[in-house]
């Protein structure tokens, strides 16, 4: 992917698009209203491509300084209080946190640096602005210069690093233990009677005498300068300087360092935009200067993008859908195929049998005569009450004393099983009434105002019959006394001979369940002291009749 870096001096504007890992083109522009005229028709043939903004100027301020140790937004915020307080005039700043003091309160180390004249930048911004050049950011080149000491592997405990802006002058920068702590752009102005080589050598030797009085080097500590330079302009500066016991000189050939970079094709001259927009280009680098405001259409572009690829994946995930239902259908089809294939053989011989049955005659009167068999003999009858209380309404007949109050039937699987049932609620207190010691009411003449309830039987239904040996249809009979004198004794039985005579049904069982009176050891028997205020007397009694049917088997 191709980036377009702008790379900003004093007196010019060089514009750099690398690619690939080369750089493919290299313009120049003049700081004038005449290059920049150029540039903004230049600008405008560039639009598509992501832009750098570095800079490489004499206003380019650097100061150290600390701030209690605090973290996230606080320390944020800090940061930007003390740039605003330095830098008031201009909007290109930024501070760079440099880790802690090793001594005292460990507060965090900062490192301000700024642009101290914005109106260089602001006719470049402008151009920018108005082609809607997405912008990535405005970076120091002093700060990002590191990564070319990082890539060379020649950092010391103290490095100056020396470059030479293109026809302007010398970038020194030194770096404390890999950090940034000063930087400066001299111009160079040349002179007839002083070689290049000897004013490289008389600046390198002011900063390093700036850097002692600032108090960087302990006793003994040496300043290795590195000074990055092509092999034509070598010999000149390697005539005019001598290494020091406190400073010692080292060259960068810019030829082997593009080599050992794989930039391809190097440099031609000492100037080191190339060499450094190269590394620039290959790292990820954070913003310095430019504001969100700056940045904006860098943001549009990666918002499309995200769309795009977001679109992209889209389509990209129903094609493979699409293609996947193909496939599925295709499938589909062949099995569809493939089964049809198989089903004509079984359809012939379907049809085949369904001919041979035709012909033969006797085959519909075996069928009704085997149907008749099942439903005669073998298949049984819904269980039905009729033949049960039919047998019993004659039976009940002949007690014209007894009054039916209800009946609950119910086919069973077990004899012993009660179908469920709630006694008729009594009118009122009678005159006798029995309880048991657990405290329900037993008896049908005391009027007892309890609903006597039976645990719910188990029958089968019709659809699914019980079918045993015997199966058995279960009957509560509730019933009453009338009229009813009092004489309990008379009462009790005459029931014992409605019992009897039910009895003697076929097949058919009777027991009492409650009687009019529970005259057992562990009933109580009560008499009302007010007869007057008792109600008609009437003594009821519940039956349970039990009916064993007998299913044919063949």
């Amino acid at each position: 992917m191709a980036k377009h870096f702008l790379y900003l001096t004093n007196d010019k504007l060089v514009a750099l698009i690398w690619k690939n890992g080369a750089i493919v083109e290299r313009d120049v522009f003049g700081a004038t209203e005449l290059g920049m005229s150029a540039f903004t028709t230049y600008i405008a043939q560039h639009q598509g491509i992501a832009t750098y903004i570095v800079t490489d100027l004499i206003e380019e301020d650097f100061r150290l300084d600390t701030v209690p140790h605090l973290r996230g937004g606080d320390l944020d915020a800090v940061i930007g209080r003390k740039l605003a307080q330095l830098y008031r005039a201009s909007p290109f700043r930024h501070g760079i946190i440099q880790g802690r003091e090793e001594e005292g309160r460990r507060d965090d180390k900062i490192l301000y640096h700024a642009v101290t004249n914005p109106e260089i930048l602001k006719p470049l911004l402008a151009a920018i602005e108005r082609a809607e050049i997405p912008l990535e950011g405005i970076y120091s080149s002093a700060v990002l210069s590191g990564k070319l000491l990082e890539a060379l592997q020649s950092f010391f405990q103290h490095t100056l690093l020396v470059t030479i802006v293109p026809d302007f002058g010398l970038r020194q920068t030194y770096f404390q233990n890999k950090q940034i702590k000063f930087s400066r752009l001299t111009p160079i102005i040349f002179d007839e009677g002083q070689p290049a080589g000897e004013l490289i050598a008389a600046e390198t030797s002011r900063t390093w005498q700036y850097l002692d009085s600032l108090r960087f080097f302990a006793s003994g500590e040496t300043l290795e300068v590195s000074i990055l330079v092509h092999a034509r302009d070598r010999q000149m500066v390697t005539e005019a300087i001598r290494s020091y016991p406190l400073i010692q000189y080292r060259f960068l050939d810019i030829d082997e360092v593009a080599a050992k970079l794989k930039l391809k094709p190097a440099p031609v001259s000492s100037h080191a935009e190339e060499l450094l927009v190269h590394l620039y280009a290959q790292a990820r680098i954070d913003n310095h200067f430019a504001t969100p405001e700056q940045r904006r259409f860098s943001t549009y572009k990666r918002l499309r993008f995200g769309l795009f690829a977001l679109t992209a994946g889209i389509l990209a995930a129903c094609t493979v859908a699409a293609m996947f239902n193909l496939y599925e259908a295709s499938r589909i089809s062949t099995e569809i195929d493939r089964r049809t294939a198989a089903l004509k053989p079984l359809q012939i011989e379907y049809r085949a049998v369904v001919d041979e049955i035709g012909k033969q005659t006797a085959a519909s009167e075996t069928v009704r005569d085997a149907s008749g068999f099942f439903k005669r003999y073998m298949r049984p009858s819904p269980a039905s009450p009729g033949d049960f209380l039919r047998a019993f309404s004659q039976a009940l007949t002949e007690f014209p004393n007894i009054q039916l109050l209800q009946l609950v039937w119910a086919p069973v699987a077990d004899a012993n099983t009660t179908p469920f049932y709630t006694a008729s609620a009594a009118q009122g207190p009678g005159l006798l009434q029995s309880t048991t010691r657990a405290g329900n009411t037993a008896a049908g003449l005391s009027g007892a105002n309890t609903a006597v309830a039976t645990p719910q039987s188990a029958p089968g239904t019709v659809e699914d019959p019980t079918l045993s040996d015997g199966k058995f249809q279960a009957l509560v009979v509730e019933a009453a006394i009338t009229p009813f004198d009092g004489n309990f004794r008379k009462a009790v039985n005459d029931i014992n001979v409605f019992v009897a005579r039910i009895n003697q049904l076929p097949d058919v069982r009777a027991t009492v369940l409650v009687e009019p009176l529970d005259v057992r050891t562990s009933a109580s028997i009560m008499s009302s002291e007010t007869p007057q205020a008792a109600v008609l007397p009437v003594a009821r009694f519940v039956l349970k009749l039990v009916r064993t049917v007998k299913v044919p088997r063949t």
